[in-house]
């Protein structure tokens, strides 16, 4: 990764710190005020599901697709969901060509993790056979530009690709799986949409929704999921703490 200096001025970091102090952001924003979403459904005609999603400066393009596999053992009868990203260098100076670092695990983990610990994806519904064969859903994000936050952008973004999505139902045969003529879509997969909301800090001032220049200067940030009634799952990162309250 690039070093950060190169990137974001003392002056400008220190600007930052003191207007967050004041419960002022550089873009205009309060503490609590998320930039605007925008959302392109169904943009790739090859995917199964997918979405063109913005917040604020950051874009991120999302698909859907799947294949037809053995379950876990300890899953005989469910279906496997996972998320992977790819930061493309053209998104920013900070991403580099080669294999994925801990920041594009880190987006494909957390976003992947809100929707496993929720009552999300209807893996049981992904099985065509129990113990023979299931569906495997891949859901992949392509951050196209980095503005910040792109844990929250690519996890809405990933939650309304398998909305939109549609996948031919399969039905087992003697021969195998064969497709039934029928389709799953959104409705019958998912359940829960389990929302990530990421919380940048700076000394002790906490907001929402950090814009690039903010994540590049916090001390730490923390994404939490949630579903309608409770709280799917918590990550931090940096060295930033967080008591209870």
């Amino acid at each position: 990764m690039m070093d950060i200096k190169r990137v974001i001025s003392t002056i400008e970091k220190s600007y930052i710190k003191e207007n967050l102090k004041k419960d002022q952001r550089i873009d205009g924003r309060g503490l609590w005020e998320y930039r605007e979403f925008d959302i392109k459904t169904d943009t790739i005609a090859a995917a199964e599901g997918s979405c063109d999603i913005s917040l604020g400066d950051t874009r991120i393009i999302i698909g859907v697709k799947y294949d037809i596999g053995e379950p876990y053992p300890d899953m005989p009868d469910e279906g496997v969901c996972t998320v992977m990203a790819e930061l493309l260098p053209l998104a920013s100076p900070l991403f580099e060509r080669g294999p994925p670092d801990e920041e594009s695990i880190e987006l494909a983990r957390v976003v992947d993790r809100g929707i496993r610990h929720a009552d999300c994806v209807q893996t049981k519904k992904l099985c065509i056979q129990e113990g023979e064969a299931v569906y495997i859903v891949f859901v992949d994000m392509y951050v196209i530009n980095h503005g910040g936050n792109m844990i929250d952008c690519g996890g809405v973004g990933a939650l309304t690709s398998l909305i939109s999505s549609h996948l031919p139902k399969g039905e087992w045969t003697k021969d195998g799986p064969q497709w039934s003529g029928e389709y799953f879509n959104g409705s019958d997969i998912v359940n829960e949409l389990p929302l990530p909301i990421t919380f940048g800090k700076i000394d002790d001032v906490l907001f929402v929704d950090p814009s690039l220049p903010e994540e590049l200067v916090s001390d730490g940030r923390l994404t939490i999921s949630v579903t309608e009634n409770e709280i799917t799952s918590i990550q931090k990162s940096g060295a930033a703490t967080f008591t209870s309250e």
